[in-house]
């Protein structure tokens, strides 16, 4: 059962949709600041008008969600502005740790050098899938219900971001109509920017 997250759902919840983040998500930036961190993006991103959270029910448990935005330059920054602080101090203690503030460098451009002349400011920001339910579906049909979201909103296009890392995030969505459309650089690590239809048509290449 797919069913959209609200503010006031079950706290277990969010604290289950990070820990799939955590722990099949490892290549993105956002896995390393800890389920709690984690519990509260996911928590403030479900009150978010502009963003949806859609997560796949197993009885009571989360096996799996996705999440999107209608424009992801937007939400960054309401999101850095309502928490930058918490935001902070979490990455602090993260850059101390490696002596490193590549990572500063790689938030910045992630968020400020998206070229939206030529990709759509609407993403999907991160779909994960319990291990014990993989092929059976279930990260597929929290796609088609993130599309299904998008279009209700007049949404045609959308992109979604997959590192070298992720391989079979690589075969997933070309698998699912996306089209791989250009390259970029999260740090050091190499990622492909695919677009995706809400409807059938075909998507011009960037």
């Amino acid at each position: 059962m797919i069913v959209p997250l609200s503010p006031g759902a079950p706290a277990h919840y969010f604290q289950e949709v990070a820990h799939l983040h955590e722990t099949e998500l490892q290549a993105g930036l956002l896995a390393k600041f800890g389920v709690p961190f984690l519990a509260d993006f996911y928590h403030y991103l479900a009150r978010d008008p502009g963003c949806v959270l859609l997560v796949a029910l197993e009885g009571d448990k989360v096996i799996g969600f996705v999440s999107g935005t209608h424009d992801i330059r937007k939400f960054y920054r309401r999101f850095v502005l309502r928490r930058g602080l918490k935001l902070a101090m979490r990455l602090v203690p993260y850059l101390l740790a490696r002596r490193s503030v590549s990572t500063i460098a790689s938030i910045r451009r992630y968020m400020t050098s998206r070229d939206t002349t030529q990709l759509p400011v609407s993403e999907l920001t991160s779909l994960a899938v319990d291990p014990g339910t993989q092929r059976k579906g279930v990260g597929k049909t929290l796609f088609a219900a993130l599309q299904e979201h998008f279009r209700s909103q007049g949404i045609e296009v959308f992109q979604v971001t997959a590192a070298k890392t992720q391989p079979a995030a690589l075969r997933f969505y070309p698998a699912l109509g996306a089209k791989l459309v250009t390259k970029t650089q999260l740090g050091t690590l190499e990622s492909f920017v695919f677009v995706c239809p809400t409807v059938g048509r075909a998507i011009r290449q960037v």
